[in-house]
């Protein structure tokens, strides 16, 4: 099978299956931040959380355009097509194998890889140098976790209409794939989506559905492990992250489900989220017709066993953000999926920040959705973007508050991956004052 890039295909999806509903998101009144320095002052009586030790209490931060070029910083806050920035959330899924995490220093915040017509410069946050050049040109590429056998980059070629490989150490071309039909989204996975062990999976969305790609494989042919169907032809995908595990090991080895969320809409709202079986034939299930972000979550008990994820939903009640955990299931006999009613949940507080509101700078994907969820180790982060607010909770019997941030610029993108004691938030900001500029910050959480 084969396939290339957006755009999504037109038209009107049919009426989806059963369906859950939740309000739309309340407008607010935005204000702007005043000067650069407000940007590192957090809001030490909005963090009503219990004191934290171990950790820097003043977040680590860095400005794009004081590690790249100008014109480079503007395309990294721009971002890549047809996926995120760092990739995605990865909480949903089996624990790591140690020997993939500790090969990849970056495990958990994938590099961002912007291209030209003749160059393409990847970025990785903590490494130096922080911006790579190298001479490809793409249309658009997004690049693995450092591994055993090297670090690859996946390059979209428009023009030839292919998909190419490289190998970034060696520079050269692992293996190429003619393209037949659209791309509608694209990323990296870790290994323990299809593998386990120290594989390179690529997923690539196609209006035929979902299929994991394994390029160092003896037979490079992508793998479809899902359906699109009726219901889900025709709408964007925004966000795309898989979770759970059949619990096999090797290359038999497999996530469980998959998490969409999507709009018909070209304003990118409401968001509809989805989940599918993967490596099934079950029909999806549209779990909310209204959602400002969703993940998925590996329960923290969970061990090397099959298992299914529990779904994160963050939803606007009037003026409310609330967020909630619950378990899914799965039918036995017909494989269909199901969310549980029980559930845990939290009510946002937005008592420092009712008055924020940042705009969105220029992003390849839009401004949506409204809140980034990232779950790892236990840990749920929700940042609620034009707000610039991050919150944070261990999540176990019940969702307790662990830290709060007012981060003071829109939040661009986040990711969380394992730091000894706890877990590291990575985010990308937007300087409010010039929205072609950018920052990186680093936020711990711990118990």
């Amino acid at each position: 099978m084969t396939m290339p890039p957006p755009p999504p295909p037109p038209g009107p999806p049919p009426t989806p299956p059963s369906r859950r509903r939740r309000s739309r998101t309340p407008e607010s009144t935005w204000s702007k931040m005043q000067d650069e320095d407000a940007l590192i002052r957090t809001a030490s009586s909005y963090a009503s959380a219990p004191p934290q030790e171990g950790f820097e209490t003043q977040p680590s931060i860095s400005r794009l355009s004081r590690e790249v070029r100008s014109s480079a910083a503007a395309a990294l806050v721009r971002g890549p097509p047809a996926t995120r920035h760092f990739g995605g959330n990865r909480g949903g899924l089996a624990r790591a194998n140690p020997v993939d995490r500790n090969i990849s220093k970056r495990y958990g915040v994938g590099a961002i890889a912007i291209c030209g017509a003749e160059k393409t410069v990847v970025y990785n946050h903590d490494q130096e140098p922080r911006g790579k050049t190298y001479p490809i040109g793409a249309s658009g590429a997004i690049i693995s976790d450092e591994m055993n056998n090297g670090e690859y980059l996946c390059c979209f070629l428009a023009k030839d209409k292919r998909m190419v490989v490289f190998e970034l150490l060696t520079r050269t071309v692992v293996v190429e794939l003619q393209m037949t039909t659209k791309l509608n989204f694209w990323r990296y996975l870790p290994p323990q989506a299809h593998g386990h062990t120290c594989t390179l999976v690529f997923v690539l969305i196609t209006p035929a559905g979902g299929f994991h790609w394994v390029p160092l494989d003896e037979s490079p042919r992508p793998i479809q492990v899902w359906k699109r169907g009726p219901a889900l032809q025709g709408k964007k995908i925004v966000t795309y992250e898989e979770g759970g595990s059949n619990g096999f090991r090797g290359a038999e080895a497999l996530s469980a489900v998959a998490l969409l969320l999507v709009s018909t809409a070209s304003t990118g709202t409401p968001l509809e989220a989805w989940i599918l079986q993967v490596g099934g034939e079950s029909q999806a299930l549209c779990v909310s017709e209204n959602v400002l972000g969703a993940a998925l979550f590996r329960p923290y008990h969970i061990e090397d066993e099959a298992f299914l994820p529990h779904l994160v939903t963050v939803a606007g009640v009037e003026s409310e953000i609330i967020l909630k955990v619950e378990p899914s299931s799965q039918n036995p006999a017909t494989g269909e999926l199901a969310v549980e009613d029980v559930s845990i949940g939290a009510i946002l507080d937005q008592s420092h920040v009712r008055r924020s509101l940042f705009s969105p700078p220029a992003l390849a994907m839009g401004g949506w959705p409204e809140v980034i969820c990232s779950t790892c180790q236990g840990f749920v982060v929700t940042c609620v973007r034009r707000k610039g607010m991050v919150v944070a909770y261990d999540c176990q019997e019940e969702l307790i508050l662990v830290r709060q941030e007012h981060v003071n610029n829109y939040i661009v993108d986040a990711a969380l991956r394992v730091r000894v004691g706890g877990v590291e938030l990575t985010l990308l900001l937007s300087d409010a004052e010039n929205p072609r500029d950018g920052f990186i910050m680093s936020i711990d959480i711990s118990r």
